[in-house]
């Protein structure tokens, strides 16, 4: 009997000590379990931040493109700007460079067609003169009736003798006159200190200044005074 008490005493300590084994492998299980929860809850707050950092960071990355998009039109709008504003400048120095060539060509075409007209006025005054002028030597062989005025080149009337001669070729009716000049070499033989108006050229001579009317190759009238060649000459207007 006291035998079987001693056994169910055992027994009732081992069944405490299971009980107790049972119930610290429980606690332990528990504890186990909170650390699972507590690294899972660390893991999922890890992952919270981890994709707040990268929305944070995609955000920052999209104002970033955003802001390089617009710094990118701006500058492309300037660039535009600027290729426009060269562009304008460069059309206006064409135009301006156009410009100045076509005043330049005007001014050289009228430059040109003066100094075309004055050359051929020239050359027209020249025919005239080397036609209106003569030789005394030749005065008789030109056909028809005409006056020929024979000039000393020290009168001092000349001028004189010129605007009447002017004053009469302007008229449509106006005889035809020719001048001759003492001074030239064909005609120094003919200047004497004593004149003579004879049709025989070989002695025709004169003092000064004179005013001689040709007819069918002879000499009919002369005037070799002041007075009587103007008054002739007047006449003749």
């Amino acid at each position: 009997m006291a035998e079987n008490e001693k056994n169910n005493k055992k027994g009732n300590t081992n069944k405490k000590n299971t009980s107790k084994k049972n119930v610290k492998s429980v606690s332990q299980k528990k504890d186990i379990n909170k650390e699972v929860v507590k690294v899972k809850e660390e893991e999922r707050i890890e992952e919270v931040l981890e994709s707040k950092v990268e929305d944070k960071k995609k955000a920052k990355d999209k104002e970033e493109k955003k802001s390089n998009l617009k710094q990118a039109r701006k500058q492309l709008y300037y660039n535009d700007k600027s290729e426009s504003s060269e562009l304008s400048k460069l059309i206006k120095i064409v135009l301006i460079v156009t410009a100045i060539m076509i005043v330049f060509y005007g001014v050289t075409v009228v430059v040109t067609k003066k100094a075309e007209e004055a050359a051929e006025e020239q050359n027209k005054q020249a025919v005239e003169i080397q036609y209106d002028s003569i030789m005394i030597g030749s005065m008789l062989n030109i056909d028809g009736s005409y006056y020929v005025l024979i000039e000393n080149p020290d009168d001092i009337r000349l001028s004189e003798y010129a605007t009447l001669l002017q004053t009469i070729k302007a008229n449509v009716d106006a005889p035809t006159i020719y001048t001759a000049d003492l001074s030239s070499g064909f005609n120094q033989d003919f200047l004497s200190d004593k004149s003579n108006y004879a049709s025989d050229m070989e002695k025709f001579k004169v003092t000064g200044t004179t005013l001689v009317r040709i007819r069918n190759h002879k000499i009919s009238d002369v005037y070799d005074s002041y007075d009587e060649i103007v008054k002739k000459l007047e006449e003749l207007d």
